[in-house]
């Protein structure tokens, strides 16, 4: 007897968030995915980030697992690796098949995989004995494995032996059974959530409930073939937004082992630039989009309305709901962010186990927008997304920063961030 695999996520409009099995996925691109990753990856020489990039997927892969099974009362591991499966390609990952794997493990091999396929197809190769860059799958589908046998958490170890990067032609990766388990701790779910309401500006014709409604409404369908997801000009993913949250902040407590607290302003940077990098290839291709043109365009009438266009599309995504607390202008932007998939992750840690007290992603996202908007002009023309204009707007003197004002992580009931033009 087969199962019948139906995946949704579900989006809970009050908090802006997108749910399967009790993780909160936000939408991401494969620019995004690399940069924060190969950042990250930088770091081999100082400590060891497969302990943070395929640790953390592994926590996540089996809390998110474990609970799908229980909400849908699945026991036999065959129909569970066929719900892994459907989630695997169904979030944009690629393409899987468990039939090999057992509960001692196995072997398991795809010519599709995300963060491998996107990465041949838009860097150069990686050279020979260089470690493939399939982290995150890597870890999920450990956790997954363990979540399929019922074994705890920490059991299963891997490893990833060929990548495209390499020219090799699949992705390979070995799981085996560990005599002493990995020290993981699950995954924090929907960690301290907040709840509210996305905000009809008086100033503006943005419908801002409408157009949340109909970017939800969006078949963002992965390819039959390859299990990806390519659309407004970029690869997506759906990734549990906990995976981004936890290892940016893992990453810095490392690097803060490893180094000392005069490295703490260098991995900032790097956190700011990742939300630089996001602005401009996920939101900028969102907003010269067919999509945008048709739910958005017909109700803008100045710049600003840009701004509140793309607001209205990040609870859709699952980012949180944000909202301006006054009207925008090219000289400062304030905003509130009620349930930021990244505060509301590390919130839910012990202080101790912490230690971003903001997100520096958002700084650089919010940053990003207002530079897309009144310094390359989106409103103006089509762009051309390239390294000269990103040069332009961010690697040659960024042209906005941003600041949080309040920060939940900082102990204030919410988080807001206020963008005005960098000091030259």
């Amino acid at each position: 007897m087969s199962t019948k695999v139906n995946i949704a996520l579900e989006p809970k409009l009050d908090k802006g968030t997108l749910v399967l099995g009790g993780e909160p996925h936000v939408v991401h691109c494969h620019y995004y995915n690399h940069f924060l990753q190969t950042s990250i990856e930088d770091a081999a020489g100082t400590y060891d980030v497969e302990e943070v990039l395929v640790w953390t997927a592994q926590e996540i892969g089996h809390s998110l697992f474990k609970s799908v099974f229980h909400e849908r009362k699945v026991e036999d591991p065959q129909e569970r690796k066929a719900i892994v499966e459907a989630v695997f390609t169904q979030c944009g990952y690629g393409k899987v098949s468990l039939n090999s794997l057992s509960s001692e493990g196995g072997e398991l091999s795809t010519p599709y995989e995300h963060y491998a396929y996107t990465y041949s197809a838009t860097f150069p190769p990686r050279p020979k004995g260089q470690r493939g860059v399939a982290y995150f799958s890597q870890g999920y589908l450990a956790g997954a494995l363990e979540a399929i046998y019922d074994l705890p958490l920490g059991s299963i170890g891997s490893k990833q032996t060929a990548c495209l990067t390499q020219g090799d032609p699949e992705v390979r990766w070995q799981f085996y059974r560990l005599e002493q388990p990995l020290p993981l701790t699950p995954s924090v779910g929907e960690g301290t959530f907040q709840t509210g309401d996305l905000l009809q500006p008086p100033n503006t014709r943005i419908p801002m409930a409408q157009i949340r409604d109909a970017v939800l409404g969006l078949p963002l369908l992965p390819d039959p073939e390859t299990g990806l997801i390519e659309a407004f000009g970029v690869v997506l993913t759906l990734i549990p937004g906990n995976y981004y949250a936890l290892i940016s902040d893992r990453h810095l407590q490392r690097m803060i082992q490893a180094l000392g607290e005069e490295i703490v302003p260098v991995v900032l940077d790097m956190l700011i630039e990742s939300g630089h990098v996001c602005a401009f290839n996920t939101l900028g291709g969102i907003m010269q989009s067919a999509e945008w043109d048709a739910v958005v365009r017909p109700y803008i009438d100045t710049p600003e309305d840009w701004l509140h266009g793309i607001l209205a599309v990040l609870p859709a995504i699952g980012w949180g709901i944000v909202g301006c607390l006054d009207q925008p202008s090219s000289r400062e932007w304030s905003v509130c962010l009620t349930n930021w998939y990244e505060t509301t992750a590390i919130a839910a840690l012990p202080t101790s186990q912490r230690r971003l007290d903001h997100s520096p992603f958002a700084r650089g996202l919010f940053a990003g927008i207002m530079a897309l908007v009144y310094e390359a002009h989106i409103y103006e023309r089509r762009l051309t997304f390239d390294g000269h204009l990103y040069r332009r707007l961010f690697g040659e003197g960024r042209v906005y920063e941003s600041v949080f004002t309040e920060s939940r992580l900082q102990g204030h009931l919410r988080d807001s961030v206020y963008v005005s033009p960098a000091r030259s």
